[in-house]
């Protein structure tokens, strides 16, 4: 069997580089606590090049001269975990989370069972050259470590440098080279063997396995077997995960929408590509904003959730962006960001074979857009598709979300072909009706006078009477002289074109409307 582990070393720091990507070839250090006990947890290559340490107090570090700061991010940190996690999944199904630690869990490394991946991606130096590839293609400098088991697999990974293949059988030997500190062993252990002049794995692995028993206990074996490397234990594997998540706190509040798209392309972007590693698209994005406190006494921290159904699946950071910034332009968040979250729910990447016989429709990631930009001007309740709701009460719909439908094709009947349809007012014209007998006789509507021909009626409906929304209306379908003709003559001795209209008297407010005209 071999086991690949996929280390990050000064993981804090790359946690926060990889959404900046301008400070990659500058001094960077990541603080920690409140003053005057702020503190350097990490830094990378550059800032220790210049003197920070990590343990200094930010006043001792702030004597090196051009360092970067940046604040410690727990939000930053778990999404660039999952990310090291889609890397290894890229490869290998079987991954094992890695986490370990004395008081907090240490998100930096991941180990992956390659064993039967020879097959798919070659050689294991192959193997571990995409996966530092693929590393470095999410932000991370990575290392990479192969051996037949994965302890020996993630001491490797975390003391040798660039990428190591261990053969089976050599792991003692090549693990022997490596300071002890690299087993990440407790703190009390290591100033023990510094006593007893134990300062590298082979050293430690030499001595006598029933005399580290009697005074380490079985952990002091487990680490003697670490030094080994020959402690084998199975794999762990983990599943999936059911949604990608991006999240940046920003280091200054952020009020317009303009340098807010910045940070949303650089997430999104990240997002996209997380997504494609494991051949999935986005069905639904949601996007939470962290905004700035308005009154400091309150304990709630505010927040601004956007969500955005999908027409379909797509991973294409550009298209995302666009929706995201036309929705912010309509629900903009009322006060300034501190911080931005992205949530993708995944599904199965669509596939699409065009029809050489069909007539080509709009894409549906530009008729999104289009249909986005549109509510922005009219309003969200304005644009869709309408849907009839189950109540009796006339023109009752709601606006549902527009959907591209598929191509149906079915025979239509001649009694369907038959069927008048009714052509609606929006609004209903008010119109003045003269009653003979209880029916109506005369109808004067739009300027013009009409005396009825034929009448069909009355029908009564009312309904609501437990709400303020109420109706009670009495329905009649008469024939005129048309109230607006189609086709007008000079001659006025030419009969006029005769038209069937719906019209209703309101119950409630007393008052007519002709409601529509039959096609």
């Amino acid at each position: 069997m071999s086991f690949a582990c996929l280390f990050v070393p000064d993981f804090l720091v790359q946690a926060v580089l990889r959404h900046e990507l301008e400070l990659q070839d500058k001094p960077v250090a990541v603080l920690e606590g409140s003053p005057p006990l702020t503190k350097v947890v990490s830094a990378n290559g550059q800032a220790k090049t210049v003197g920070v340490e990590v343990g200094m107090t930010k006043a001792e570090a702030e004597v090196c001269p051009g360092v970067v700061w940046r604040w410690r991010s727990p939000a930053a940190e778990a999404s660039a975990h999952a990310a090291l996690l889609d890397c290894a999944w890229t490869i290998s199904p079987r991954v094992e989370d890695v986490c370990e630690g004395d008081d907090e869990k240490r998100l930096d490394a991941v180990v992956l069972d390659i064993s039967g991946c020879e097959r798919l991606f070659g050689s294991p130096e192959k193997i571990a050259n995409d996966l530092r590839r693929v590393a470095e293609d999410m932000g991370f400098d990575a290392r990479v470590a192969v051996a037949g088991n994965a302890e020996a697999a993630i001491c490797a990974a975390r003391g040798f440098p660039g990428i190591t293949v261990i053969g089976e059988g050599c792991e003692s030997v090549r693990l022997g080279a490596l300071p002890i500190s690299s087993l990440s062993m407790p703190a009390e252990l290591l100033e023990t063997l510094g006593r007893w002049g134990i300062h590298t794995c082979a050293e430690f692995a030499s001595l006598p396995d029933v005399a580290v028993v009697e005074r380490l206990g079985q952990e002091g074996r487990r680490w003697q077997l670490l030094a080994r490397g020959s402690h084998s234990r199975p794999l762990l594997p983990k599943e999936p995960p059911v949604h990608f998540e991006e999240c940046m706190e920003l280091d200054f509040p952020v009020e317009l929408i303009d340098p807010l798209m910045f940070v949303l392309n650089r997430l999104l972007t990240q997002l996209c590509t997380r997504l494609g590693m494991h051949v999935l698209s986005a069905r639904e994005i949601a996007m939470t904003l962290t905004l700035e406190k308005q009154d400091a006494r309150s304990k709630e921290v505010p927040q601004h959730v956007r969500r955005l159904r999908l027409p379909l699946p797509s991973r294409n950071s550009t298209f995302l962006l666009k929706l995201l910034k036309l929705d912010l332009q309509n629900h903009p968040p009322r006060a300034a960001v501190t911080m931005v979250k992205v949530v993708a729910t995944p599904v199965k990447a669509r596939t699409r074979q065009i029809g050489l016989f069909l007539p080509l429709s709009p894409e549906p990631e530009q008729l999104e857009v289009t249909l986005a930009r549109i509510r922005n001007t009219v309003g969200d309740d304005r644009v869709g598709s309408p849907k009839l709701l189950d109540t009796h009460r006339p023109n009752a719909f709601r606006q549902d979300r527009f959907v591209v439908p598929e191509p149906v094709t079915r025979a239509t009947s001649a009694r369907e072909c038959a069927m008048a349809a009714l052509r609606i007012y929006r609004p209903p014209l008010p119109a003045s009706v003269e009653l003979h007998g209880g029916k109506p006789s005369n109808i004067s509507c739009d300027r013009a006078s009409r005396k009825v021909l034929a009448l069909a009626g009355p029908w009564r409906t009312k309904g609501d009477w437990w709400s303020e929304t109420a109706w009670a209306r009495e329905e009649w379908d008469v024939l005129l002289k048309a109230l607006r003709p189609k086709y007008r003559s000079g001659s006025d001795d030419e009969e006029e074109e005769t038209t069937l209209y719906r019209i209703y008297r309101d119950l409630r407010l007393r008052r007519w409307f002709v409601e529509g005209v039959y096609d």
